[in-house]
């Protein structure tokens, strides 16, 4: 199992860390874990989440590395640690504006692509870039603001229901979208992990940035799609319905999908409403 810290700064995780927590311990209503699956012999899932209690906001994410060698494990890691002290700065003790959170999520997410790009134009790696996904919420008093860059997702679950936040960057998403190939061919494709945005991959990233309403009861998922590859949407809906707190629907996302194979990393991330 990889190894974890909890911290108040980002300055002390170490260079292995593969799962970054940062959230005080008042905040009962969030939780987050990640396991390596059984087919990977590294995790290169990070992620991380912040929840301010003087202002309410929090984010959660996750970063799911790409590329081989421990590049995506790197990548997530730095991905993990440099976008939780950028929030610190920007959010803590405070509650941002909508638009400013757009404008900040982007601006951060293309300064970490930024470095992540120059470090493989460095080393030659382009041609087979190290990188991450990335997916993010931040909740806001009325709003939240979701990133994403890949093929991990936001889920939003509201009165009964499960709504995907998010749009996969990957070639049968694409595909989908162009009618070309139906959602059922779409998951049995040959290609079906092959995404065309992360960070590192190009030199400027450009991640959707979305705003939404948030109303009282919301609940939200952020995950890698090691959890997807498992457990449908409406099962994901049912888990969530049935989970008490974040931390059980947290334990029950990922064991559903270790039981049903674990054939890659997994990593979940879920809010609940204290």
């Amino acid at each position: 199992m990889s190894t974890r810290k909890q911290s108040e700064t980002t300055q002390d995780l170490p260079s292995k860390t593969q799962v970054i927590e940062l959230f005080p311990a008042h905040a009962s209503s969030i939780a987050a874990d990640s396991h390596p699956g059984f087919q990977r012999e590294h995790n290169e899932d990070s992620f991380g989440t912040f929840a301010d209690p003087g202002s309410g906001c929090a984010l959660l994410f996750v970063a799911d590395g790409v590329g081989g060698n421990t590049g995506g494990e790197l990548a997530s890691q730095f991905t993990a640690r440099s976008l939780l002290a950028q929030w610190k700065r920007f959010a803590a003790g405070r509650t941002p504006a909508a638009d400013e959170t757009v404008r900040f999520l982007h601006e951060s997410l293309e300064d970490i692509n930024r470095t992540v790009y120059g470090i493989n134009a460095d080393q030659g790696t382009l041609s087979a870039p190290m990188g991450t996904t990335v997916a993010a919420v931040a909740l806001l008093q009325d709003h939240v603001v979701v990133a994403n860059s890949g093929d991990s997702r936001v889920y939003r679950f509201r009165g009964g229901g499960i709504m995907a936040l998010t749009e996969d960057h990957s070639l049968v998403q694409k595909w989908i979208r162009e009618g070309v190939m139906t959602e059922a061919d779409a998951k049995v494709h040959p290609m079906a992990h092959v995404i065309y945005k992360s960070i590192g991959q190009q030199r400027r990233l450009d991640p959707d940035v979305r705003i939404f309403d948030r109303r009282h009861g919301d609940k939200f998922i952020v995950c890698s799609d090691g959890l997807m590859c498992h457990v449908s949407d409406p099962e994901i809906r049912d888990i969530m319905e049935r989970s008490k707190s974040a931390q059980e629907a947290v334990r029950l996302l990922i064991s559903t999908a270790l039981k049903r194979g674990g054939f890659d990393n997994v990593t979940v991330a879920c809010y609940y409403q204290a």
